[in-house]
């Protein structure tokens, strides 16, 4: 049966999933044109027609017709991640009755970082204020233009009221100030600030990185249950119903193409439930990134080479089938909503370890130098799979524990190295050798590799006294000659799959493109017209990262699917 749950009824609790795992959308890669055209698996245009070279996932299904039920409501909300538990009590606080539905048995929280700048809390943090038209306008840069501003900087100019307001509904959570007592993680609740950069020097450093990051310290090691007290803020209004092992499959319309409702399958039975919103539906279904053929045709780069890649959130339902199956993205496709153009963006990073991306020397396969090693962990990772039998090497000397120190930081980048990390450096460590040649030896390479490698550390070190890169341009405080013994070396050679260390593969995280909308979160159609009475939010809305995710602020993911579902709970009731 459908669990049906509404305000204290409901019980946390998490479901434990067997290993046995399948992706129920999942398979081979998506038909080809000449398949689906003698096959009859095209998509077809309003006239019936197949169009060739789209694949069948874009047609339209036959639409539901043995509905077993019907519920009424205000809004319907489509999923309970971050952004729609926040649009959940967001538009209930503002008075409007809601049915949340989530095909998992309970909602699903990840991670614990959320950008969050330029409120009182923020500032208390140690936390400057942030201009966001500088912000948004790198981070428009870094995804090559394709992002939409507006989309941007509404969250930008609302992440730190929106965090002020998810942080208030747990009670009794601290704030551990800068300089202030330190609170226990293992017993203690609170927001933590660990992501103070230095600021960004024009000419010197290589990436542009922003201070703006909060993230929740729990015992539970995430920020779960912070989340919860979320959704169970949205339960105390009494405004709100929760139907979970409910996995959407339809949206509604009425004659005038208002999105109207949506149906429902119930994993557990198969029956069918539409649930009509009176003012339309939020679709924060997730990405799609364990939907093989949406992977292939929207992201064939990481498709081609999922074997590289750990995919790291098994978030499945009550049958272990993986739901993050872009559902939202194809429902609002089928009535008319615009899927963005590409490059989608997926958050796949990886890095070197216990000193992350930090700029040491690196030398690829080959024994070559193949990149400015000053770099954030999204941008090394394609620059890794790049690079002959995905196999890098970092190189350092025995001063690595200071040179850290001058590293610029950034996602996967760290500028202090426990005194722990650097005793143990023998463990964590691929090869020693107390000369250059002894360290090579050790490395075990064939002597091709040898030889390229002895050279182009000469060269480094040549480049590294002489105060320039002359081939690459890394800014000369972080070219650190191998002059010290002992010399180590990181050997990192990507390799993926379920189980597997996180640190010998890329983390393929989830997918981060879906339906176009307008700063409001309301969908558009082909035409870029609002859709009405249809939102998209979380990483089923467009318009945020095309190409890679960006470093340029940690947290911005999250923080972007917490501010939207509270401003498009708050913009829908205001317009009801």
């Amino acid at each position: 049966m459908t669990q049906n749950v509404s305000r204290r009824s409901f019980l946390v609790g998490a479901g434990l999933f067997g290993s046995a795992m399948a992706a129920t959308m999942a398979g081979c890669a998506p038909k080809t044109a000449d398949e689906m055209a003698a096959g009859g698996g095209a998509a077809t245009d309003a006239t019936g027609a197949a169009v060739i070279g789209s694949p069948s996932f874009l047609s339209a299904p036959e639409p539901i017709t043995d509905i077993k039920e019907t519920k009424e409501a205000d809004l319907v909300v489509v999923g309970l991640g971050v952004a729609g538990v926040s649009a959940t009590r967001s538009a209930a606080e503002n008075g409007l009755s809601v049915i949340a539905i989530e095909r998992c048995e309970e909602p699903s929280a990840r991670s614990s970082q959320f950008a969050a700048f330029n409120t009182d809390n923020a500032r208390m943090m140690g936390i400057e204020d942030v201009d966001t038209t500088e912000l948004v306008n790198e981070m428009m840069i870094q995804c090559g233009h394709r992002s939409d501003f507006r989309v941007l900087k509404n969250w930008a100019d609302h992440c730190g009221e929106a965090f002020d307001w998810y942080a208030g509904a747990y009670d009794g959570l601290l704030w551990q100030i800068p300089g202030g007592e330190q609170y226990d993680q293992e017993t203690q609740y609170y927001v933590g600030n660990n992501n103070i950069y230095a600021p960004y020097r024009y000419g010197v450093d290589h990436e542009r990185v922003f201070t703006g990051t909060l993230s929740f310290r729990t015992p539970e090691k995430g920020h779960k249950p912070i989340m919860m007290a979320n959704f169970q803020k949205a339960l105390d209004t009494g405004n709100v119903e929760a139907l979970f092992n409910a996995r959407a499959r339809q949206l509604v319309t009425d004659e005038t193409g208002r999105i109207t409702g949506v149906i429902f399958e119930d994993v557990t039975t198969g029956e069918h439930t539409q649930v009509n919103g009176t003012q339309g539906v939020v679709l924060a279904t997730g990405g799609y990134v364990r939907n093989d053929d949406l992977l292939a045709y929207y992201m064939p780069w990481i498709y081609n080479l999922k074997d590289k890649f750990t995919f790291t959130y098994p978030h499945a339902d009550v049958n272990g089938d993986y739901s993050d199956q872009g559902d939202g993205m194809l429902m609002g496709h089928w009535v008319g909503g615009r899927i963005e153009e590409g490059p989608h963006c997926a958050m796949a990073h990886g890095d070197l370890g216990k000193m992350g991306v930090a700029a040491f020397l690196q030398l690829n396969a080959n024994g070559e130098r193949y990149i400015n090693e000053d770099l954030t962990n999204d941008h090394f990772g394609s620059a890794v799979l790049r690079q002959p039998g995905t196999l890098v090497y970092q190189l350092f000397d025995g001063d690595f524990a200071e040179q850290v120190t001058h590293m610029q930081s950034g996602l996967g980048s760290y500028t202090k190295l426990a005194p722990e990390v650097v005793e143990s450096v023998d463990e964590w460590t691929s090869a020693k050798g107390d000369t250059i040649e002894e360290l090579i030896a050790n490395l075990g390479v064939e002597e091709d590799v040898a030889a390229t490698m002895k050279a182009e550390i000469e060269r480094y070190n040549e480049l590294a006294e002489k105060g320039k890169d002359e081939d690459f341009g890394k800014t000369a405080e972080r070219m650190f000659a191998l002059k010290k013994a002992p010399f180590y070396a990181i050997k990192w050679e990507v390799t993926g799959g379920e189980g597997n260390d996180v640190h010998d593969s890329l983390r393929c995280l989830v997918t981060m493109s879906g339906l176009s909308t307008n700063k409001n979160a309301q969908v558009l159609d082909e035409n870029f017209r609002v859709l009405p009475g249809l939102y998209a939010i979380g990483n089923t809305q467009g318009g945020r990262f095309l190409g890679d995710y960006p470093a340029t602020l940690a947290g911005a993911s999250h923080s972007i699917a917490m501010t939207y579902g509270y401003l498009t709970g708050k913009f829908i009731a205001e317009n009801a």
